[in-house]
């Protein structure tokens, strides 16, 4: 019985034994297996480290790159407007606001276009419209980006070149065959107004007839001095110029001395230095233009003014209007809307506004008026002795 005892101890401590050494097996492969996870951890860890260190570095490099970006689409003269797949503005730049504030741009949606419109202050805008599409990885469309490029002075640029071209061929055109013209046509004159003479009293009827010869060649004749003077623009002249005389010269001279039309002139402005017989002459074709577009009277504002380092001589009337589309034409030579024009009155007030160094606008008068604004712009050069504040006269 004790031996049996005995035998079952034994057996019970190699069972122990055994399950001892497969615990202690067993804790050092788990001793084993934490170390490599902890190893493998640390490695894992330095692979995240480095990993966010590079991610980092790109998130700052992105960051610069758009604020590179950002700075030039700031200075960028021209517009850039992100839109989204469904049309709408998603980015615009300063450029582009400018644009698109100025006034709607129909944009036909072609990739290039060149839009002209009219903005809510009633000038024209010409603007040059790049398209391009934006795709993703996928290449299905999820937007475009647009490039608007004023072309307004260009195109005003450019018209003013050809103007001046065209200028100087009429000048070319006018110098060549206005004296060859003059002679004959001071005969026709001369002995027009002979024979008119000669026919007084003794027969009305050829009489009348010899005096339109007579109207006729000196309309004609003044036609020939408006081309003799695009053909060679004398330098303007030095004057000292009193604002108020020389608008009451001007009427006279367009509407004489009893204008059927209801007339204002209003001076505001100092004594200046200008040409005074190149003013009058501008003056007396504006008045004049107006007094045309109301052949039943009409009301005609004429002013004078200063503001700031500009002279600004202005002619509104209460006639029909100069259509928009017209605006940019009426200055050319030889453009005229009404059949007994000769279209050079305007032609040679835009001359007279170049030889000051000026320009002249052309827009619409005020409601009360409701017709024509015709403007002279000119560098306001004061007299060395007169004084410099405003003067207001009531004419």
């Amino acid at each position: 019985m004790s031996g049996t005892t005995l035998a079952g101890s034994s057996a019970e401590s190699f069972e122990l034994r055994d399950a001892m050494q497969a615990f202690a097996g067993i804790s050092e492969s788990l001793v084993q297996s934490y170390q490599a996870l902890a190893e493998r951890a640390r490695l894992v860890e330095e692979q995240l480290g480095r990993a966010n260190a590079a991610l980092a570095r790109k998130v700052s490099e992105l960051d610069r790159v758009n604020r590179r970006l950002e700075a030039i689409l700031r200075a960028l003269p021209t517009g850039v407007v992100v839109r989204d797949a469904q049309g709408r503005i998603v980015r615009a730049n300063a450029a582009a606001v400018a644009l698109l504030e100025a006034g709607p741009l129909p944009l036909s949606g072609a990739r290039e276009e060149l839009v002209e419109s009219v903005d809510a202050a009633g000038a024209r805008r010409t603007v040059a419209a790049r398209r391009s599409a934006l795709r993703d990885e996928h290449g299905a469309a999820e937007g475009c980006v647009e490039i608007l490029d004023d072309r307004t002075e260009l195109v005003t640029m450019t018209e003013r070149v050809h103007a001046l071209d065209k200028m100087a061929a009429l000048g070319t055109l006018g110098g060549g065959i206005a004296h060859e013209i003059r002679n004959p046509l001071n005969a026709v004159k001369g002995f027009a107004e002979l024979l008119e003479r000669a026919l007084a009293g003794a027969d009305e009827k050829l009489a009348r007839w010899a005096r339109c010869i007579v109207a006729g060649a000196g309309e004609a004749d003044a036609i020939i001095e408006s081309l003799l003077a695009f053909a060679s623009p004398e330098r303007v002249k030095q004057d000292g110029i009193d604002g108020a005389e020389l608008l009451r010269d001007a009427a006279r001279a367009a509407l004489g001395d009893e204008p059927s039309h209801a007339l204002t002139l209003r001076c505001d402005a100092p004594p200046f230095v200008a040409d005074r017989i190149k003013l009058r002459q501008a003056l007396r074709n504006l008045i004049a233009n107006a007094a045309q577009a109301q052949p039943g009277g009409g009301a005609i504002e004429v002013e004078v003014a200063r503001s700031g380092a500009e002279l600004s001589l202005c002619v509104r009337d209460g006639g029909p209007g100069i259509a928009p589309a017209l605006r940019a034409k009426v200055l050319d030579p030889f453009f005229t809307t009404r059949a007994e024009g000769t279209g050079l009155g305007l032609a040679l007030v835009a001359t007279i506004a170049r030889l000051h160094a000026g320009r002249v606008d052309v827009g619409s008068a005020p409601p009360r008026l409701g017709g024509a604004e015709i403007t002279l712009r000119i560098p306001f050069q004061p007299l060395p002795s007169a004084n410099q504040g405003a003067e207001k006269r009531s004419l």
